[in-house]
């Protein structure tokens, strides 16, 4: 069997990798208000500085995934994958530790609810967003 380089992706798997292009482009542009409003070195209110160098950082992680998408579609969805996962289990934490109890601060924080919707849709569609060239015989 040999690849074959130059087939599309199925459609399913493009309009999934559009949808998680515009919420990471969405994410991007939280990212760099912040930025703009503050400064690339702002504590976000006297957040621990890993963190806020952690989300200062997805100002460039998250264009980087979207570029991925489009032009290396695997790789821009195990990024995406990776970023997710990594910033709902970051934004629990903060959730849990400096706004407890933590299911009372995710009521009141509804952007970390629909990061941890959208971690959910990606990790049920990711399979269907991998892109699968089609398989020929030589």
């Amino acid at each position: 069997m040999q690849r074959d380089h130059d087939a599309k992706p199925p459609r399913r798997s493009a309009i999934l990798r559009a949808i998680y292009a515009l919420c990471l482009l969405a994410a991007t542009y939280n990212h760099w208000s912040a930025i703009y409003q503050h400064g690339l070195a702002w504590d976000y209110g006297g957040f621990p500085r890993a963190s806020t160098t952690f989300w200062t950082a997805l100002a460039f992680i998250d264009p980087a995934a979207v570029i991925l998408l489009l032009v290396r579609p695997n790789a821009g969805v195990v990024l995406t994958i990776g970023i997710i996962v990594t910033d709902v289990i970051h934004n629990v934490w903060i959730q849990a530790r400096y706004f407890p109890p933590l299911l009372q601060a995710l009521g009141a924080s509804p952007q970390v609810t629909e990061q941890i919707a959208f971690m959910v849709f990606v990790l049920a569609t990711s399979p269907f967003a991998w892109s699968m060239k089609r398989q020929t015989v030589a």
